[in-house]
Formats: C-alpha cells, sequence, structure tokens
C-alpha cells in the first residue's frame, strides 16, 4: 500500500489525500497564477485517478486551458486542473509546512514579474 499525504483547506473543511510519492513541487508563474496568489503558484503534480477530495469544492474555468478550484468556505486555492485532465496540479500550501519536497521545475518563467528570482530548481 502506497503512503498518502493528507492536505486540508485553511478552515478545514476540504480535504485532499495524495500518493507519498507524487512529483515535487512545480512552480508556475504564468499571469493567472499572479493574480490569483499575489506570486508564483506552488503546486504538486499528481496523476488525477490518484486526487481523493472531500468537502465543498467550486470549480471554475479560469483559462481556456485550466480549470481552478477553492474551498467554497474558506476560499483557500485547492488546484489547478489542466483540461486534458491527466494531472491534477495540487496546492502546496495544503500540506504541512514540512513537506518533503523541493521545486523541480518553473513553468511559465518568462511571465514572472522583476520583483523576485525563479526559484532553484531541484535535480
Amino acid at each position: 500500500m502506497t503512503t498518502q499525504l493528507n492536505g486540508r483547506c485553511h478552515c478545514g473543511q476540504v480535504t485532499v489525500t495524495i500518493p507519498e510519492d507524487a512529483f515535487g513541487i512545480v512552480a508556475c508563474h504564468c499571469g493567472d497564477c499572479q493574480k490569483l496568489h499575489g506570486n508564483f503558484f506552488a503546486m504538486l503534480a499528481v496523476d488525477t485517478a490518484n486526487v481523493t477530495w472531500t468537502g465543498d469544492i467550486q470549480t471554475y474555468a479560469s483559462s481556456p486551458k485550466a480549470n481552478r478550484t477553492f474551498c467554497k468556505n474558506c476560499g483557500s486555492r485547492l488546484a489547478k486542473l489542466p483540461v486534458d485532465g491527466a494531472k491534477t496540479l495540487v496546492s502546496a500550501g495544503l500540506f504541512d509546512a514540512h513537506l518533503a519536497r523541493r521545486i523541480r521545475k518553473n513553468v511559465f518563467a518568462e511571465s514572472k514579474p522583476d520583483w523576485y528570482e525563479l526559484p532553484q530548481e531541484e535535480s
């Protein structure tokens, strides 16, 4: 049996369970992520079939390429869902602050603002 990581939104009404071996952090620097998070969005890439949610989740189309989810109670950003559906990009902030992960990939780096440097990628 695979060990699981358990996360939750700010108010605790939404929970998520993913496999412990989910891909390390993907840092998205796209304009949408900047507007929604005030910075880049740190996510764990997980096969959609391996993500289990509980709670009251709202989903909306944030662009032609992705949907996004948030907790209907506290507004915590939960995930970015590419329309192809193969992967779910789960917010790293839902998990323990001591999550044993590092940034593995920066995406849309050309869109990052000038006020921060790209985070280092771990190989």
